[in-house]
């Protein structure tokens, strides 16, 4: 039989991608670059608690750990994108837990349940706050209810995030005050609003707007933590004003594609857990009001069934206070 040296040359080609593409699969993980998936833009505090887990990753891993913003649709297109990567971990989605309600929120929404892509480790929870222009003329959160029922929907409430939304509508109902919500695509983008008096106040990130506040730009009235911060020990906590409990999940997390390997998802979980213990990277994280977490998956698995419980309760009764 006749081979000539195209056909020659093809499998040759055929067969040396074949034993790369095995070597591949067999080598250690990682033995090449990973990519993870932002969804919200660059320069705010989920990105850059992101960017600090990547570059401790990279550096106990041996590899790149890139960092890829896809915003937009509350989370849904960095979704879709890493939904989209092969399973093999080298693609991950850092989501935070907001995008557990989407879909509830949004028709279009690429997952029926954040549990279809594969969990990988719950990393850290941000302390949330409430923010006001420092020209508002309030100077305390009982003043701003005061304000805010004296004067019905000419507050505006701007948000980043449909947690902040969540948080935002719950305290704003707990208080009876009506104000008008202006949507932002992340806290870079609201921030410079926020301080320039186009929109009054915030519910967001501790780490957000803490640089504004101690510049005097803007105020913090509360946190939602459960209890005064002690690295904020005037600013009190809103269990403390009269405000309902709810359950506001803030937590930001890896996950995988589904189908990715149990054991990388471990494997990924148990350095996340050990870079955590670097004060490089607990230094600048704890002093925005984030609290490290380090889960195992298991454990993220609970937290999403928890955020999920959530979010459909909160959709449920968005729903009907607008019947």
């Amino acid at each position: 039989m006749h081979i000539d040296r195209r056909t020659l040359g093809l499998a040759v080609v055929s067969m040396l991608w074949g034993s790369s593409r095995l070597a591949s699969a067999q080598a250690p993980y990682p033995s090449r670059p990973v990519t993870i998936v932002v969804p919200t833009p660059a320069g705010g505090p989920s990105d850059t608690a992101a960017r600090l887990l990547a570059r401790a990753l990279s550096a106990a891993w041996a590899q790149p750990v890139v960092v890829e913003n896809r915003t937009g649709a509350g989370g849904a297109i960095a979704a879709q994108s890493v939904m989209g990567a092969p399973p093999d971990g080298y693609t991950l989605l850092w989501a935070q837990a907001s995008m557990a309600g989407l879909p509830f929120l949004h028709k279009a929404a690429p997952y029926k349940a954040l549990s279809e892509l594969t969990p990988v480790s719950n990393v850290l929870s941000f302390g949330y706050a409430l923010f006001v222009n420092s020209a508002l003329p309030v100077q305390n959160f009982t003043e701003l209810v005061a304000y805010g029922r004296a004067h019905p929907d000419q507050l505006h409430f701007a948000t980043g995030t449909s947690g902040e939304y969540m948080v935002a509508a719950h305290v704003l109902a707990a208080m009876g005050v009506k104000a008008r919500h202006v949507p932002y695509k992340g806290s870079t983008q609201l921030m410079p609003d926020l301080i320039g008096g186009q929109v009054h106040m915030n519910f967001g990130p501790i780490l957000s707007g803490l640089q504004h506040v101690k510049a005097g730009r803007l105020r913090m009235l509360a946190t939602a933590l459960p209890q005064r911060s002690a690295l904020l020990p005037d600013v009190p906590a809103l269990a403390e004003l009269g405000v309902p409990p709810a359950t506001l999940p803030t937590w930001n997390a890896l996950f995988a594609p589904a189908g990715a390997p149990q054991a990388i998802a471990d494997k990924v979980a148990a350095a996340v857990a050990q870079v955590l213990q670097d004060p490089a990277v607990q230094g600048p994280l704890q002093a925005g009001g984030a609290e490290l977490l380090g889960s195992t998956p298991q454990q993220l698995a609970e937290a999403v069934e928890a955020a999920t419980s959530a979010w459909r309760a909160f959709a449920r009764n968005e729903s009907a206070a607008q019947e």
